[in-house]
């Protein structure tokens, strides 16, 4: 019998059912960004995605994805002032690390909370096969229970995995009002390598960095011929605080035989004076691309600014100043690819050694190496699809 030849000009077409996947996060980017590219390798293999997003749902506007908004209208900054006590700070050296993980879990419940009646009207119309929740949205995974449908916890760093048992305790009065038991998740997607921990027991992905669109300076594309630092606040710190914590890192900086980046958007840089010939201020920028161009990053150890220079092998300075900024500098330093200083103590000497030091430079491209050898999240679609298959045979 004559074997028919394949049409390598065509792709290869495999049948499978399309699979619903809901996704929800809190309105944040530091807790939106790294469930995207589990949303869009879906999406991409053929899979109807749809994001519950919550205030301000512009950071979700270039991700191509169709968008409801869910929850009271409320920012998250705003549902925090609500649940805590009026004199919190961000950066409070006298508060425990176990007291930053408490107050961030009761500003989360309070933010997640409004949600529940939205996700479970959105459940009802739209009838995912799967829920996927970022690990600090506490409401997804009562409503998956309420819903029967699996739930997926997508963690986003280092700590994030701690959050559930929190969020379920502080959620407890909700559950038994919708008559449901907290269920553990039908997985979780771990997007740290095992030398940074986290889960240990989900899916552990690669860390794939999703910064949003923005427009890069065309000199920016590629190493320059000096070295450069990128200096990054994320995107709460300087909510919180202002920018004029970091005067004394400008200063220091301006010393260098380097150029500085100061990457920190529209902020306005009033407070810092007269910046270094060697500094130079730059508008919203990717930082996955920004890092590219530069031979070190100082930044203040938030999740996203730590794992996107992490994968992109870049060493680092951290300045660590609440929430989970503490708990990724230990990690980051004892991988060794991470100095930590405070705000108050770095100095020139220290961000000459961020682009001088070898150990560092060997120690980013070692966890690099580990990220790379992960599965990507493409190869996560097959164990949404399983999820989706097992759920319509439970239901059957």
């Amino acid at each position: 019998m004559a074997t028919a030849e394949l049409d390598h000009e065509q792709p290869v077409r495999i049948r499978r059912t399309t699979v619903r996947v809901l996704f929800t996060a809190p309105g944040a980017v530091g807790h939106i960004f790294p469930v995207i590219p589990t949303a869009l390798a879906l999406r991409a293999a053929g899979h109807d995605v749809l994001f519950a997003g919550q205030p301000p749902l512009a950071i979700l506007r270039n991700t191509g994805l169709p968008v409801v908004e869910v929850g009271d209208g409320t920012s998250l900054r705003e549902a925090f002032a609500r649940a805590l006590p009026k004199d919190v700070r961000f950066a409070d050296a006298e508060r425990t690390e176990e007291e930053t993980h408490e107050l961030s879990a009761l500003g989360f419940a309070e933010f997640g909370r409004p949600t529940i009646d939205g996700l479970l009207e959105l459940g009802r119309r739209w009838r995912p096969d799967v829920v996927v929740h970022e690990s600090f949205q506490g409401a997804a995974p009562l409503v998956a229970a309420k819903l029967g449908i699996p739930a997926v916890a997508h963690n986003f760093g280092v700590t994030s995995g701690g959050a559930a048992a929190r969020l379920r305790r502080l959620l407890a009065a909700d559950y038994r009002a919708h008559g449901v038991e907290p269920t553990a998740p039908a997985g979780v997607v771990d997007v740290v390598p095992a030398s940074l921990g986290g889960d240990g027991g989900g899916w552990r992905v690669r860390y794939v960095p999703y910064n949003g669109g923005g427009t890069v300076p065309a000199d920016l594309i590629g190493r320059g011929t000096t070295p450069r630092i990128a200096v990054t606040l994320g995107t709460v710190f300087t909510e919180w605080e202002g920018i004029a914590p970091v005067s004394r890192l400008v200063e220091q900086a301006g010393a260098l035989d380097a150029e500085v980046l100061l990457a920190v958007g529209d902020e306005d840089l009033t407070p810092l004076g007269t910046l270094p010939a060697n500094v130079r201020p730059l508008p919203w920028v990717p930082l996955s691309q920004l890092l590219q161009a530069v031979d070190g990053v100082v930044h203040h150890g938030g999740s996203g600014s730590m794992m996107t220079a992490a994968a992109l092998g870049v060493p680092q300075l951290m300045l660590p100043q609440g929430a989970d900024n503490f708990a990724n500098a230990a990690a980051g330093r004892a991988a060794g690819f991470a100095l930590t200083s405070s705000l108050d103590t770095v100095d020139t000497a220290l961000l000459e050694r961020l682009v001088t030091d070898d150990s560092l430079r060997k120690a980013a491209a070692a966890v690099k190496a580990e990220i790379d050898a992960l599965p990507s999240p493409a190869d996560l679609v097959a164990n949404f699809e399983a999820l989706s298959s097992a759920g319509a045979a439970r239901l059957g």
